[in-house]
C-alpha cells in the first residue's frame, strides 16, 4: 500500500505547472508544517526565504536533526522530508513567514509557515501546524470548547499578513492547523475572502457553537475540503460541516490513524474508504459530543485549567515528561478528578457514562430519591447497616445468584437493545457493530461463567473485589473532606480494611467464603454507624446552636 512518501517520489518531477495542485499536495504541506526550523536564524529574517531543499540541507549541513514537532512516527517523517527536499515539486517551494510561538504560561502553541512557487507574488500554501507534544499545546485544544483561542487569533492575523505577499492563497492544517486553516479564512472580509482560492481541513476539529456563529463557518464552506481517516475522533470534536468531505485509509489502527504519513494513496489520489467511519470510532465520538454539551461552558472551563494545571505542576512541559513520571503523575490528575470540588466529579464521571451507557447513569443520578439518598449521611448509614445484617442472614449461594442475577441481566439487556437498534435500521450491522461487539462478548463471558470449572467463583470475586475497591476509596475521599479528627483516624482505618478485605477475596480459595463475608458484614455495619454517628452529631451541633 501506498502513501504520502510514494506520491512525492512518483510526481516528484512534475512541477506545480506539470501537474496542478491536488488534495494530496496539501497532505503533504500540512505534514511538513510540522518540520522545526526554528534553528535556521534565515527564516526569522523580515522577507526571509528559503527553498525547500536549501532548508533541509542546513539542517542537514549543520548536524541539526530533521525532527518533527509531534509526537507520533518521526522515522516516516524523515523519509517524507527528504523525499520531498530531493524532489523538484517540492524541493523547489520556498518557505517563508515562518512563525511558532510557544507560551506556556498563556497555553499558547502556534506555528504556521508559507510554500510558494515564487518569495512574493502568484499563490501560495499557508500551512498550520498542529498540535505539538507540549502540554501548553493540548490545554489550548480543549479550551477552544469554551472560547476563541489565541492561536486562532494569531491565525487570522498571519493570513491577512499573507495576503499582503501573494495574489491568491490557500490555507490547510493538520489537527488543530485545520481548525486553524478554516477559522482564519472564514472571518476574512469579503475583499480578502475572496483571494482565498481553497481551504483545506485534514482531520480537524470544528468550532463550538457557543463560541463562534455557525453562519461565519457555513461561509467557508463552499471553498473546503474536509479529510478525515476511518478512525477519526480528534476530527469529529465539534465536526465542522463540510459538503466535500472524504474518508480516507489507513494502514495504521485506530487513533494512530490520526497520523498523516499513515494516509493512503491510490494512483496519485486519496484512496477512498468506501465503508465510511469506523463504528467504534462513531460511539467515540456520539458521546464525546453528549458529555461535552452535557458540562456548561463555565464547568467546561474550570474543569479544563485544572486538569492540565494539575498536569504540568512540577515544571512538566511535554507530554512525554508526563507520561516518564508514571502513578506520581496521574496522582495529580486524580486528585483534580476525584477530589472535593462536586463539579469536576460530575464532569469527569459523566464522560465514561455518556462513551458507554449514552448518558442513562446521569438520568438515574438526578432522579428525585437518588438525590435525596446522596445528601444524607444518615440514609446512607441506615443502608450500610441495612446491608452488613443482611450478608449475615443469606446463605452463601446468595453472592453467586448475585453475580448469576446480574450477569444475565447485562447480557439480556445488551442483546435486546442491540437487536431493537438492528431492527430500526433494517437489520443493518454496520452502524451497530461496537454493540454487537459487546452483547457477544457479555454472552460468551456468561457461558463460560457457567461452564468452565471454577470460573463463576474467579468472576464473583473480581465483582466483589472491585466493590471492596471503591468502599475503600470512599472511606479515603471522605477523610479528606472531614475535619474532625476522631472521624479522620477511623475512616482511614476503615479505608485500609476494606482495601485489605478487596485483596483478600482476590486470592481467597472458595472454601473460606463463609468467613469472608462475615468480615464484610462486620465491616458494612461499622461504616454505617460511622456515617449515623456524623449524621446525628451535626444535627446534634446545629440543634444546640
Amino acid at each position: 500500500m501506498d502513501n504520502i512518501t510514494d506520491y512525492v517520489r512518483w510526481y516528484g518531477s512534475l512541477d506545480f505547472e506539470d501537474r496542478p495542485f491536488t488534495r494530496v499536495d496539501n497532505i503533504v504541506l500540512s505534514q511538513l508544517s510540522y518540520l522545526d526550523l526554528k534553528d535556521i536564524p534565515e527564516l526569522y529574517a523580515e522577507n526571509g526565504a528559503m527553498t525547500m531543499k536549501d532548508a533541509v540541507n542546513y539542517l542537514t549541513n549543520h548536524g541539526i536533526s530533521i525532527r518533527k514537532m509531534a509526537p507520533d512516527d518521526s522515522v516516516r517523517f524523515t523519509n517524507l522530508v527528504k523525499a520531498c527536499a530531493n524532489s523538484k515539486r517540492f524541493g523547489s517551494l520556498y518557505i517563508s513567514s515562518f512563525e511558532d510561538v510557544y507560551d506556556e504560561e498563556d497555553s499558547i502553541q502556534f506555528a504556521a509557515m508559507t510554500f510558494s512557487p515564487e518569495p512574493k507574488g502568484g499563490w501560495a500554501f499557508v500551512g498550520f501546524r498542529g498540535t505539538d507534544s507540549t502540554i501548553a499545546g493540548w490545554k489550548e485544544d480543549f479550551m477552544m470548547s469554551f472560547m476563541l483561542t489565541s492561536s486562532q487569533k494569531m491565525a487570522e492575523a498571519y493570513v491577512r499578513k499573507s495576503l499582503e505577499n501573494f495574489d491568491v492563497i490557500m490555507t490547510g492544517g493538520h489537527s488543530k492547523g485545520g481548525n486553524l486553516a478554516i477559522y482564519s479564512a472564514a472571518v476574512l472580509p469579503d475583499e480578502l475572502f475572496d483571494r482565498v482560492e481553497h481551504i483545506y481541513t485534514n482531520d480537524g476539529p470544528g468550532f463550538c457553537p457557543e463560541v463562534l456563529k455557525e453562519d461565519l463557518i457555513k461561509r467557508a464552506n463552499p471553498k473546503t475540503t474536509r479529510i478525515i481517516p476511518q478512525f477519526s475522533v480528534v476530527g469529529n470534536v465539534f465536526a465542522p460541516q463540510v459538503d466535500d468531505s472524504h474518508v480516507i485509509k489507513s494502514d495504521k489502527q485506530m487513533g494512530d490513524q490520526h497520523e498523516l504519513c499513515s494516509w493512503l494513496i491510490d494512483h496519485g489520489d486519496i484512496m477512498l474508504a468506501p465503508e465510511g467511519l469506523d463504528p467504534i470510532a462513531e460511539k467515540i465520538n456520539s458521546g464525546f459530543d453528549r458529555w461535552i454539551y452535557s458540562v456548561d461552558i463555565e464547568e467546561r472551563k474550570r474543569f479544563i485549567n485544572a486538569l492540565f494545571d494539575a498536569m504540568s505542576d512540577d515544571g512538566t512541559i511535554t507530554v512525554e515528561q508526563f507520561s516518564a513520571q508514571g502513578t506520581k503523575a496521574w496522582e495529580r490528575v486524580l486528585n483534580v478528578v476525584m477530589g472535593d470540588d462536586e463539579g469536576f466529579r460530575i464532569a469527569a464521571a459523566s464522560l465514561p457514562d455518556q462513551l458507554l451507557l449514552d448518558g442513562a447513569g446521569k438520568k438515574v443520578a438526578k432522579s428525585g430519591l437518588v438525590r435525596q439518598f446522596r445528601k444524607s449521611d444518615l440514609a446512607k448509614g441506615l443502608a450500610m447497616i441495612l446491608s452488613g445484617l443482611v450478608i449475615f442472614l443469606i446463605p452463601e449461594s446468595f453472592l453467586f445468584l448475585f453475580v448469576t442475577i446480574l450477569l444475565c441481566a447485562a447480557t439480556i439487556i445488551s442483546i435486546v437493545l442491540c437487536v431493537k437498534k438492528m431492527k430500526k435500521d433494517n437489520w443493518n450491522l454496520q452502524p451497530h457493530l461496537v454493540d454487537a461487539t459487546v452483547a457477544s462478548a457479555l454472552l460468551a463471558t456468561t457461558v463460560i461463567t457457567f461452564v468452565k470449572e471454577g470460573a463463576f467463583f474467579v468472576m464473583a470475586s473480581g465483582i466483589f473485589a472491585a466493590l471492596l475497591f471503591a468502599c475503600a476509596y470512599n472511606c479515603f475521599a471522605r477523610a479528606k473532606k472531614t475535619h474532625n479528627r476522631p472521624f479522620v483516624v477511623m475512616l482511614i482505618i476503615m479505608s485500609a480494611i476494606w482495601a485489605v478485605s478487596g485483596i483478600y477475596i482476590l486470592f481467597a480459595p472458595e472454601n473460606t467464603l463463609s468467613v469472608y463475608m462475615i468480615i464484610v458484614g462486620i465491616l458494612a455495619i461499622i461504616d454505617g454507624l460511622i456515617r449515623v454517628a456524623k449524621a446525628y452529631r451535626i444535627r446534634h451541633r446545629w440543634y444546640v446552636k
